[in-house]
């Protein structure tokens, strides 16, 4: 035989078994019958290795598929056959120590759907929500009242599930008479003032932001409509051609565009934002005319991957085509809302109302399956915009397509009090709960209120770095458990994003200095420290808490970090000030400038970089003010207060310093609260914690594997003043110089020391 029919044989002669549900290890020969080598090749390492070691996916995250490729090769002649192999999830091997009740309320001859998920502890002590199969399915009706027991199992298991339903007369009132927020934030009015970091990071992204090219962002969403590309390079990344989360950095883009004028004014900002707005128009209607394509649909891609998901296609067929349409969705409101461009909103409107068209035809119980599947089902804050629709639009269609995407596994537990967030993915579920928010502005209901407030302080109580960020692998973990989880994978920079999103919209409805506290620690440590300090758009992904950490910024891969990253640098004017019917609240120290012309006031705030307890509050005003200025959670004892050069005597009231004497004219006002060094223990464990000067942690500039070890006595003896660069601090102990994390940039650091 020949070279090449020694090849051929040996390939049909090759069998591997049912590669259709693998659950072992594959043995991959590396001899053919015939005397061929054969070499294999894995496309995905995390599934299954090149010499056939499997890695099952997790309970929950679907049977995946992974191509292995076998190159036989004899004497001069080689040829390849690739081999698709599903790999099986793992059993679900939960052991049930309890299951809270299933408690549900109805009104008779309405329809009521039962959770899809309840909450269960298991027997190592973790609380997490698992799906329940329902024996008569999750849609109910019941036409008198009364209390209803239904029955069912823990999905996968024989672990039987009771509930109880009470069906009444008429509805408890939930609905809030007005949902009334009752302080504004001021990011309409409120500039930057150069000099600083803040600013000197927005202008970085706006620099960015001006040498992009349109065309490109484009790129993709011409080439599904059919329209020239007008010699455009292609994206990259996860928005390549063929990556199938195309299109979701350009929605990113939208918002970046809307937040960079809003902030800036800059008027070829607005201009690129309006070219994006046209193009985009002449893609949705290009779609519309498209035969198969239905009236408002816009995207980088057909609607196919909506299509596999109403057939419960797992990933990575498809990878979350309602998460992507959030991001294109929320960009054009951002347009709208933030650049005043019309023409942004009637095409989200008409993106509305195909989402709309296509949900409502479908069962409940097959929305609730989609939402489910790893990945695939993730929808971004699809709630949020939907309902942030119908606020423009008035059309309750949207506010019914919102109701489509709540999601019993999150919020079930959290109407029941508890924190069930274990094994959840982060920051695909913070923009549910900023849905959550959305819709009890909207409708009124309590329990959205409560679901949302609850979500934040349980995050920021018990899942959170000191940096304000959340999340390990992307994943939240059991409660508590930080210092368990100081790896190189840790705090999304998108899942920061959200929260503090979600913290601005709380804050508006309970002006509790307490959101304020969250969001400058977050602001200050996590998203001032993503950033590239080059104008590239670079952020990181992960901001990396291990030992010999250093930063990765995502330049080229388009990743949801990136996306957000775009964003984040103009939404530094976002909550500095506030506004309610009696005062103006001070909550944020970046140096800044407040103007209310209509009010006839202006207020100016700055700060001295070495010494961040050092705060001056310039007011000009006509007749009386009255002033909160909030004490930051960093301060220590008693501020001294100047006001016009005199010292002055005020109250602490909910966590602010209340100014109610300020009369017309100009006012100076400088506080000086006691700034020091400081630690900060982890949680979980005590001999884990952080060194912080003021707001900012402080990271250990070193190259050692090691995590540091320091006594840890008093802060302000263990370490001196270096005077060689701002905020900077030497270690009298180690001689290690720490510096702010968000001054750091390409240098090896360790944020998390250890107590000897």
């Amino acid at each position: 035989m020949t070279d090449r029919e020694i090849v051929r044989q040996d390939m049909e002669g090759l069998y591997l078994g049912n590669l259709g549900t693998v659950e072992f290890d594959l043995e991959l020969p590396e001899n053919g019958i015939h005397g061929s080598k054969i070499s294999w090749h894995s496309d995905n390492l995390n599934l299954m290795d090149h010499s056939g070691h499997i890695f099952r996916p997790s309970y929950g995250r679907g049977n995946r598929e992974v191509t292995l490729t076998a190159c036989f090769r004899y004497g001069e002649y080689e040829d390849e056959r690739s081999y698709t192999v599903t790999i099986l999830e793992e059993n679900n091997r939960i052991e049930v120590a309890d299951i809270y009740p299933v408690r549900q309320v109805a009104v008779k001859g309405e329809t009521v759907c039962l959770p899809c998920a309840c909450a269960v502890k298991t027997k190592d002590g973790r609380v997490i929500a698992h799906f329940v199969d329902w024996d008569r399915g999750l849609v109910h009706c019941w036409e008198q009242p009364g209390c209803y027991k239904v029955h069912g199992r823990l999905k996968d298991t024989a672990i039987p599930v009771n509930g109880c339903v009470e069906v009444w007369d008429e509805k408890d009132g939930d609905i809030a008479a007005v949902p009334v927020k009752k302080i504004k934030c001021c990011a309409d009015d409120t500039s930057l003032l150069p000099g600083n970091d803040f600013y000197n990071a927005q202008e970085r992204m706006h620099s960015y932001l001006l040498h992009t090219d349109e065309d490109q962002w484009l790129y993709n969403f011409r080439c599904a409509a059919g329209l020239s590309t007008r010699e455009a390079s292609p994206m990259t990344g996860w928005d390549s051609p063929e990556g199938l989360l195309r299109g979701h950095s350009t929605g990113h883009y939208l918002s970046a565009l809307a937040l960079c004028y809003h902030a800036t004014g800059d008027e070829e900002i607005l201009n690129k934002a309006v070219y994006m707005t046209d193009a985009l128009w002449e893609c949705q209607e290009a779609f519309g005319k498209k035969e198969g394509y239905h009236k408002g649909f816009l995207s980088a891609y057909s609607e196919e991957q909506f299509d596999l998901l109403e057939k419960y296609t797992p990933y990575p067929k498809i990878w979350a085509p309602y998460y992507t349409l959030h991001k294109i969705l929320a960009g054009l409101i951002d347009l709208y809302n933030l650049a005043g461009i019309q023409k942004a909103a009637e095409i989200a409107e008409g993106i509305g109302d195909w989402v709309y068209g296509r949900l409502v035809a479908l069962a409940h119980e097959q929305r609730v399956r989609m939402w489910s599947i790893y990945i695939a089902g993730e929808y971004g804050g699809m709630n949020e915009s939907m309902a942030e629709l119908y606020r423009i639009t008035g059309k309750k269609e949207f506010l019914e397509a919102a109701r489509c995407f709540d999601n019993d596994r999150l919020f079930y537990p959290l109407e029941q009090g508890l924190d069930a967030l274990d094994g959840m993915h982060a920051n695909q579920h913070i923009p549910q709960i900023i849905g959550a928010v959305k819709m009890y502005e909207m409708t009124g209901e309590k329990r959205y209120y409560t679901i949302a407030s609850l979500f934040w302080k349980i995050v920021t109580q018990s899942h959170m770095y000191a940096i304000g960020g959340t999340g390990e692998s992307e994943m939240f973990h059991e409660a508590g458990n930080i210092s368990g989880l100081l790896t190189k994978s840790t705090s999304e920079s998108c899942a920061t994003y959200n929260m503090l999103k979600l913290t601005g919209e709380l804050y508006q409805y309970r002006p509790d200095a307490v959101y304020m506290d969250y969001y400058e620690r977050a602001v200050y440590n996590h998203i001032l420290s993503s950033c590239d300090h080059q104008p590239t758009s670079g952020s990181t992904y992960f901001l990396s808490m291990r030992p010999r950490a250093v930063k990765s910024f995502d330049l080229t891969e388009n990743s949801c970090c990136h996306g957000t990253g775009l964003e984040s640098h103009f939404k530094y004017v976002e909550n500095i000030f506030a506004i309610d019917k009696e005062a103006v609240f001070i909550n944020l120290f970046i140096p800044s400038v407040l103007s209310l012309p209509e009010n006839k006031l202006e207020v100016t705030v700055k700060t001295v970089e070495e010494n961040p307890g050092r705060i001056f509050v310039q007011i000009k005003a006509e007749g009386r003010q009255i002033f909160k200025i909030r004490r930051p959670y960093w301060a220590e004892g008693k501020p001294e207060i100047l006001v016009n050069g005199e010292r002055y005597e005020t109250q602490l009231q909910e966590g602010y310093l209340v100014f109610d004497e300020m009369w017309g004219g100009s006012t100076e006002i400088e506080i000086n609260w006691p700034c020091s060094l400081r630690y900060e223990e982890a949680p979980d464990r005590k001999n884990y914690f952080t060194v912080f000067f003021g707001p900012y942690i402080l990271a250990a500039l070193t190259e050692q594997e090691e995590r540091v070890v320091l006594h840890a006595g008093k802060a302000e003896e263990d370490f001196e003043r270096e005077a060689s660069r701002p905020l900077a601090f030497r270690s009298r102990e180690t001689g290690c110089l720490f510096i702010p994390l968000e001054k750091v940039w390409k240098e090896e650091y360790q944020v998390y020391m250890k107590k000897a």
